[in-house]
């Protein structure tokens, strides 16, 4: 595998090695960088969504969705035919969808007997957006960058997350190689890495500080324009609810502030930011039952998929949810006999629990993801507080936020019954985290492993419906202050009055109980996971960062280096673009990587190690005395002691490193 770019090769140029102190260590040098993210979340996808006639704050919220199917799948095909991810390619493929999207959506407005006289070209393509939803998106999106900024630190801060070095490093394996397919290196969903790949190709910037800007623009910009979507969406698109949606995008801690940091998970993070808008397309797909919108909703699937599949699966809950809740809704109001509710619900129930049983037997990777296990299980009352009250990985709970939710409960059920299928999205997501956190019976693991049962991914999904729930808080907080004006004489004489001061109230109130009242647990919350207290829980400080760096000069291009991934030497393929054996924390307990691993101390007698070295072009070790916490010695336990193993060489010590050249085995 290569290491920088090749002549004819793509524009993106890796940073010079050491990265020079200067680079990107503010926010504001980051600003091109985000604009072109931003500009590549929505852009490409805005032009196939427009063309199924989508329009509103929908279809811009869905757009990014789109968009990484797009990068996702067009990488995929060049890559198996051969054809370098370049800018042209980029383009093209865009093109490619857009136009066969605008194709379809034009033989579709035929059929239907033309388009919209209104709607002229420019319209089609630039859409009409009102002010109210564009100052909402903006308060979200202002509130998240002041928030997370300041507790991430520095753009080129590392978050100290063992998922971090995979996903940095298949980042750059895409840009070395090219090739951002599926397949490379290993099978797994590229939406992630191809959009962020893509975005790196356009400046050339850096892995590590592109990809926090990246995830900045997903917790930022993705995030709170689909909740502003799917508020409107369910509770009606009053400016009251409008502006409260963007302030609801950043009330709760578990989404996206502690999948920022927690993990890390990235693709995961992508799939639970696009989910809102997904679902507010899907309910107003199936409320209405226009083939634009259905069409829109069905080519967003793909690109959900390949960022996280389990975003698929989520959707097919709350699809669930909504299906029964209207089912019962229709029995309540006498619309269907209940002989014919039972009949529909008992109906999906067995198919769903069939479903369930089953598919693990289908997907040997659905059930390997079922068979993760956790530490750590409570007691339900202690997993409800947790997932209910806020309190997931903070000492407190979160009082604000509880009462907003429960406010906003309040006013589903007695002012907007047609968001109470909402409700129910967020009690089923409530159920699934207490039998991830609480429960150890075998059985659960078939209904919480789509999301690998962890408790984290769950809370995070949580917050979905919940962001609908803390805005309608605002309307049931404005009709409580307004009775109560009412009793003050000087403001009963001036109505108009009394009804702004009480929507004011209200919509601040939102901010208030959630992020003013719990800003410095937020802010501990998320500066902890890129600037750990413990030292064994940082993988690279910047002065080990430093050190790897200097060594790094020593190692000839294309020449492999193998370290225990507990020591941080993985990342030295995102940083710099030398070529290390191992490239995640843990290393697989199979293959070339274990057995070096595994026999590197007896390399002098052991030629299968000295052949796995020669097959991985392996020349240099590295060793230290830096130890991350997730510590497997059983996979690497010949590569503990470098300095009495035969057939190594010391080359040179910077901190806490020491770098070896391999003399046995004939690499000498």
């Amino acid at each position: 595998m290569r290491t920088g770019n090749q002549p004819g090769r793509p524009q993106w140029t890796p940073p010079p090695i050491p990265i020079p102190e200067d680079e990107l260590t503010s926010w504001t040098q980051t600003i091109p960088v985000f604009v072109v993210f931003v500009a590549l979340a929505f852009v490409p996808g805005w032009f196939v969504v427009r063309a199924f006639g989508s329009r509103g704050i929908e279809a811009v919220a869905i757009s990014p969705a789109v968009t990484a199917g797009v990068l996702a799948a067009f990488g995929t095909v060049a890559g198996r035919l051969g054809i370098r991810w370049t800018w042209p390619v980029v383009l093209g493929s865009v093109v490619v969808a857009a136009l066969a999207a605008w194709l379809l959506g034009g033989w579709l407005a035929r059929s239907r007997g033309g388009r919209d006289p209104e709607l002229n070209v420019r319209r089609r393509l630039l859409g009409r957006p009102r002010p109210d939803v564009v100052v909402a998106c903006l308060i979200g999106v202002v509130i998240a960058l002041a928030t997370m900024l300041p507790a991430i630190g520095r753009p080129d801060n590392l978050v100290d997350s063992p998922d971090a070095v995979y996903h940095l490093n298949r980042i750059r394996t895409f840009l070395e190689s090219d090739n951002f397919s599926l397949l490379n290196p290993t099978f797994y969903p590229n939406g992630f890495h191809a959009w962020v790949g893509t975005g790196l190709m356009a400046l050339g910037t850096p892995v590590l500080p592109g990809t926090n800007v990246a995830t900045l623009v997903l917790a930022a910009v993705v995030w709170p324009v689909g909740c502003v979507a799917l508020v409107r969406h369910a509770l009606g698109t009053s400016l009251l609810v409008t502006y409260a949606a963007g302030f609801a995008s950043a009330a709760f801690l578990t989404f996206p502030t502690l999948l920022l940091g927690w993990g890390v998970l990235w693709p995961n993070m992508m799939g639970t930011a696009m989910t809102p808008a997904a679902l507010a397309l899907m309910l107003q797909a199936a409320r209405t039952r226009q083939v634009g919108k259905v069409l829109t909703f069905a080519v967003s699937l793909p690109g959900l998929a390949l960022v996280h599949p389990n975003v698929v699966v989520s959707l097919l809950v709350f699809a669930l949810v909504w299906f029964v809740a209207a089912r019962l809704r229709a029995g309540v109001l006498h619309h269907q006999r209940w002989a014919t509710v039972v009949r529909d619900v008992a109906g999906v129930a067995v198919v769903v629990a069939a479903a369930i049983v089953v598919a693990p037997y289908v997907s040997s990777r659905l059930a390997m993801t079922q068979s993760y296990t956790w530490n750590g299980q409570v007691s339900v009352w202690t997993a409800l507080v947790e997932v209910v009250g806020g309190r997931l990985m903070v000492f407190t709970v979160l009082w604000g936020l509880l009462v907003l939710l429960l406010l906003g409960m309040a006013w589903v059920l007695w002012r907007a019954r047609r968001a109470i299928p909402i409700i129910a999205m967020w009690l089923a997501c409530v159920v699934l985290y207490v039998l991830a956190a609480s429960s150890t019976a075998s059985w659960t693991s078939l209904i919480t492993g789509y999301w690998y049962n962890d408790k984290v991914r769950l809370a995070a999904l949580a917050a979905v419906p919940g962001v609908v729930l803390v805005a309608g808080s605002a309307p049931m907080v404005r009709l409580l202050l307004q009775r109560g004006l009412r009793r003050v004489g000087s403001v009963r004489r001036q109505p108009v009055l009394a009804s702004a001061l009480a929507a004011g109230l209200a919509v601040a109130l939102v901010p208030g109980l959630t992020v003013a009242l719990h800003a410095s647990t937020r802010y501990r919350l998320l500066h902890d996971f890129f600037a750990p207290r413990q030292p064994e829980r940082v993988i690279l400080s910047t002065a080990q960062t430093a050190s790897l760096a200097q060594l790094a000069q020593r190692i000839p291009a294309g020449q492999g280096v193998v370290g225990r991934p507990e020591n941080g030497s993985p990342l030295m393929w995102a940083l710099f673009g030398t070529n290390t054996l191992y490239r995640s924390i843990p290393i697989p307990n199979f293959g070339d990587g274990y057995l070096i691993g595994t026999g590197f101390a007896d390399l002098a007698s052991r030629p299968d190690v000295c052949a796995a070295l020669a097959r991985n072009n392996v020349r240099w070790a590295i060793g230290s005395t830096h130890t991350y916490w997730l510590d497997r010695p059983e996979l690497t336990s010949g590569l503990m002691h470098l300095d009495r193993v035969d057939g190594v060489e010391k080359v040179e010590t910077v901190g806490q490193y020491t770098l070896y050249r391999i003399t046995g085995c004939g690499l000498g």
